[in-house]
């Protein structure tokens, strides 16, 4: 065959298989897109969490400076500080 035209049947093959490949890509993204979000407005928002939760709390202690706000916006209700 002439070169031109396999490079036209190439071009035609390769645009067969992206557009497969973004389809593809559609299937597995779209069922997500009717989820309710998960991210909450921190401050704002608290996330309820169960009583039986063992998160591990980070504290750096170089940033403390003492003003207890850390106590006030937990979203696991810390009830007590011991400085």
């Amino acid at each position: 065959m002439f070169p031109m035209v396999t490079g036209f049947m190439n071009y035609g093959h390769q645009t067969v298989r992206a557009a497969r490949y973004i389809g593809q890509g559609f299937m597995i993204t779209l069922p997500h897109a009717n989820r309710l979000p998960v991210t909450i407005q921190y401050p704002y928002e608290k996330l309820i969490t169960s009583e039986r939760f063992r998160g591990r709390i980070h504290f750096e202690f170089d940033k403390f400076i003492a003003c207890e706000v850390c106590v006030r916006v937990c979203p696991i209700d810390l009830p007590v500080v011991d400085w």
